[in-house]
């Protein structure tokens, strides 16, 4: 965005009727481009869709720009999770995925009439909307070698606080529903500190993350009011760096709720539903359970949460699909535990729902 904080000076005088001016004619500009730009992601939007798997969103917003290089580790993940966004896709749309394809990839693609493109022999796509699991610039530049219409909804400097822990916390707090006992710590000693003043019993549970965690990754699991041993090393190591880590004592689950949600280029937000997460004693996602809706209060509340973190992050130049975890636990609602301002599982879960229309609740594996 323009900035035109710097007066107009005339000699020696400021001339403050000229900087009323060209203050409201930057903003204006501003303005105008905003709409454009929005307005022209507005119009592709109806256009099909290049689709393209990348799960390691959140660790490579976690680089300076430039600096990210993906380990085979994620590569092998991208690869192996990309079929899923078979389920988002369109008749006429596109996946870009890396050869080789398995027979069920191929035959699942015909029946759908979606279109397998390996990024080695992408084909000119200027007709395509490229659509990544998250906005990354390593992701637009894909993007672009395609030839497909590649447009970030913000700065990468945006997404990436958005997106950070830091952020999501931080508006807890402000909305005044933060977990007692979290915070966060930039030092060892703070830490430590909040650690043995959260979790002061030998059984007391608590989790330390990473701003830029995701699927149960950077992070680790301690139990009582002392730093110690692996969690501390791995806590140093992370604030030597310069992080800030977000310290959460753990919560005993009864049930996870991802709220999946469209913050179109004006600002609506259009939630798509209320994914039901199935996890192990650690956290890890294992699956989706579905056919299994939310009472309407809890979808009242959840629902009253999402509204204000679209609102926000609209504010913020976000727009696009954002994905809000939020967990029922033994003391109650935590409506706000992170937000994914990306496509999320739960948004492939509730496709799959809508599609298999189940009579009963039925489990489906991520794996």
């Amino acid at each position: 965005m323009a900035v035109c904080a710097s007066p107009v000076r005339l000699g020696n005088t400021t001339d403050t009727n000229n900087t009323s001016a060209l203050r409201r004619s930057c903003l204006l500009s501003t303005y105008l481009q905003r709409i454009t730009v929005r307005l022209g992601t507005y119009i592709s939007l109806m256009e099909p869709r290049l689709w393209y798997m990348n799960v390691d969103f959140e660790t490579e917003l976690s680089y300076p720009i430039g600096r990210y290089r993906r380990a085979n580790s994620f590569d092998a993940l991208n690869h192996r999770l990309a079929p899923h966004l078979l389920w988002l896709a369109r008749a006429g749309d596109a996946l870009l995925v890396r050869e080789p394809w398995s027979e069920s990839l191929q035959s699942e693609a015909r029946r759908r009439g979606v279109e397998l493109i390996s990024p080695e022999h992408s084909a000119h796509l200027s007709s395509h909307l490229f659509t990544p699991w998250g906005w990354t610039p390593s992701a637009v530049a894909i993007g672009e070698q395609t030839g497909a219409i590649s447009l970030p909804p913000t700065s990468f400097s945006t997404i990436a606080r958005v997106n950070s822990k830091l952020w999501s916390h931080a508006l807890e707090v402000e909305l005044g529903i933060a977990q007692p006992g979290a915070t966060t710590a930039s030092t060892l000693e703070e830490l430590q500190e909040v650690v043995a003043l959260a979790c002061p019993r030998a059984d007391d549970k608590w989790v330390i993350k990473s701003p830029f965690g995701f699927a149960a990754r950077d992070r680790v699991l301690g139990r009582g009011s002392s730093l110690q041993g692996p969690q501390a090393k791995w806590s140093e190591r992370r604030l030597c760096k310069g992080e800030t880590l977000i310290f959460q004592p753990w919560l005993e689950v009864i049930r996870e709720y991802g709220v999946v949600m469209e913050i179109s280029p004006e600002g609506a937000c259009e939630i798509k539903g209320i994914s039901d997460l199935q996890t192990n004693g650690a956290g890890t996602g294992k699956g989706y359970l579905l056919g299994r809706p939310p009472t309407p209060h809890r979808v009242a509340e959840l629902e009253r949460i999402a509204g204000i973190v679209g609102e926000r992050l609209f504010r913020e130049g976000y727009f696009g699909p954002v994905g809000i975890d939020a967990l029922e636990h033994t003391g109650g609602l935590h409506p706000l535990l992170e937000i994914n301002a990306r496509y999320t599982m739960g948004f492939v879960a509730i496709a799959v729902e809508r599609s298999l229309k189940p009579a009963a609740p039925i489990f489906w594996s991520l794996n």
